[in-house]
C-alpha cells in the first residue's frame, strides 16, 4: 500500500531545523565571529544569519522554479539561477551591515560572494542527498508494509493493470515500475504513485500530466491527477467530495472540478 509522504510543509520545517542546527554547530565554535566574542553573542548572530539566508535563498528557488516552468524547462534550471543570485544578496547584505554601501559595493564583495556561493550550493546538496535518502527509505517501507499485509493473510491489492502502464513518464522512473495510480504535488516534486510503491521527481505536476495519454485519466485538484481505472468510488466530506482509489487512498476533488468529472461519468 501506499503510505503517506512527508508533506510540503513539514519538509519546510525540517529544512529550517536542520539549518539551525549547523547554525548552532558553527556559533558555538565561533566560525562566524570575531574571537573571544561571547557564546551567547554567537549563537544568536549564527542563528539569525543562518535562518535569513536559508529564507532568501528559498524564496529565491520558488521564484526560479516558476519561472523554469513557465518558459517549459526542468525546474532544477531554475535552482540553478536562484542558488548564485541569493547568494549574491546574502553577500551584500552581510557587507552592508558590516560597512555599509562602500564595503556592500566595494572589493570585499569579490571574496564574500564566492564563499556565500559555496556554502548555497552546499545546502542545496545537502538537501537534495537528505530528499533522495528519505524517499528511498519510504518506498522500501511501503513495500515492506504490503508484504506484512499479504503475510497475515490481507486482502491483496488490485493487480496492476489497474493503472496506466508504458507511458512517457515511465522513462523517467526507475526500470520495472509498475502502472502509475496518481500524481501528486510535494513542494517542487511530483510523487508518482503506483499500486505498492511511490517515486519522486523534481519537476512540475503539469509536466508530467504532459507525459500521460490524455483519455488515461485527468487533473481532479490543482495537486493531484488520478488513473481513471484506480477509481473505485467516492465520497462526501462536508461540501468537498474525495475519490476512493483501490489501494485504500483517497483525494480531494476541486470544486470546479466537479460537474466536468460528473458530466464525464467519473461521479
Amino acid at each position: 500500500m501506499v503510505r503517506p509522504a512527508v508533506s510540503g510543509k513539514e519538509r519546510v520545517l525540517a529544512e529550517l531545523g536542520i539549518v539551525v542546527a549547523i547554525a548552532c554547530v558553527g556559533g558555538g565554535l565561533g566560525l562566524f565571529t570575531e574571537p573571544g566574542t561571547p557564546l551567547s553573542t554567537r549563537l544568536m548572530s549564527a542563528i539569525i544569519v543562518a535562518v535569513v539566508a536559508w529564507a532568501g535563498v528559498r524564496a529565491f528557488a520558488v521564484i526560479g522554479a516558476a519561472s523554469a516552468r513557465l518558459i517549459g524547462v526542468s525546474a532544477i534550471w531554475g535552482y540553478a539561477l536562484a542558488i548564485p543570485l541569493a547568494s549574491a544578496g546574502i553577500a551584500w547584505s552581510v557587507l552592508w551591515l558590516a560597512g555599509g554601501t562602500e564595503a556592500a559595493l566595494g572589493r570585499e564583495f569579490a571574496s564574500v560572494w564566492p564563499k556565500a556561493l559555496l556554502a548555497g550550493a552546499g545546502f542545496f546538496v545537502l538537501f537534495f542527498v537528505i530528499y533522495a535518502r528519505s524517499d528511498r527509505a519510504e518506498a522500501a517501507l511501503a513495500d515492506a508494509g504490503g508484504e506484512t499485509d499479504v503475510a497475515r493473510g490481507a486482502q491483496p491489492p488490485e493487480p496492476e493493470a489497474i493503472g496506466v502502464d508504458k507511458t512517457p513518464l515511465h522513462d523517467r522512473l526507475p526500470p520495472g515500475f509498475p502502472p502509475i495510480l496518481a500524481l501528486s504535488v510535494e513542494d517542487h516534486y511530483v510523487r508518482v504513485i503506483a499500486a505498492d510503491c511511490s517515486e519522486m521527481l523534481l519537476m512540475p505536476l503539469a509536466e508530467a500530466i504532459e507525459l500521460m495519454p490524455q483519455e488515461a485519466g485527468a487533473q481532479v485538484h490543482r495537486s493531484w491527477w488520478v488513473a481513471r481505472g484506480a477509481i473505485t468510488g467516492h465520497r462526501r466530506a462536508g461540501r468537498d467530495i474525495r475519490l476512493e482509489l483501490s489501494t485504500g487512498l483517497d483525494l480531494p476533488v476541486s470544486r470546479s472540478m466537479v460537474k466536468p468529472l460528473r458530466d464525464a461519468g467519473w461521479l
